[in-house]
């Protein structure tokens, strides 16, 4: 009685890894591909899981992002980003599923002045969160 019992979706997750220039070079064409990035990127990481393997019914997507950028540039990076959505307020604290130190803590979460993601992902659903020191977080899913 397989087919009758009930069976977790798929999960599956992708890293950039490598080299802080590595990184940045495989981020950048990301989060820039549906606008300008408003300054460099110093540092760059990313993760991407999925769940469900789109063989019967749809995947859904979690992208995490932390980008490193000079804060002398938070200025051009608030004011390319557009105002958060509505259905992502208030912005909800989330985490990947696998801990990874470069993601951001509760606490580093509470202080952050949020966007939207659209124009650096091409999602709708989630945040661009900016901490006052340089780094940029950004979580953007499907459903």
């Amino acid at each position: 009685m397989t087919a009758c019992s009930p069976k977790r979706p798929a999960e599956s997750s992708r890293e950039i890894r490598g080299t802080q220039a590595e990184r940045v070079a495989a981020v950048s064409p990301l989060i820039g591909k549906h606008a300008p990035l408003p300054s460099p990127i110093l540092d760059a990481h990313f993760v991407e899981e999925q769940t469900g393997d789109g063989q019967l019914g749809p995947s859904d997507f979690a992208a995490f992002y932390t980008l490193t950028v000079a804060p002398a540039d938070l200025a051009a990076w608030r004011s390319a980003l557009p105002t958060i959505e509505a259905q992502n307020t208030p912005p909800k604290y989330i985490t990947p599923k696998q801990p990874r130190s470069w993601w951001l803590t509760h606490d580093d979460f509470l202080g952050l002045t949020f966007y939207s993601p659209k124009s650096l992902t091409g999602r709708s659903n989630g945040w661009v969160g900016i901490a006052p020191d340089g780094r940029i977080f950004m979580y953007a899913f499907t459903m």
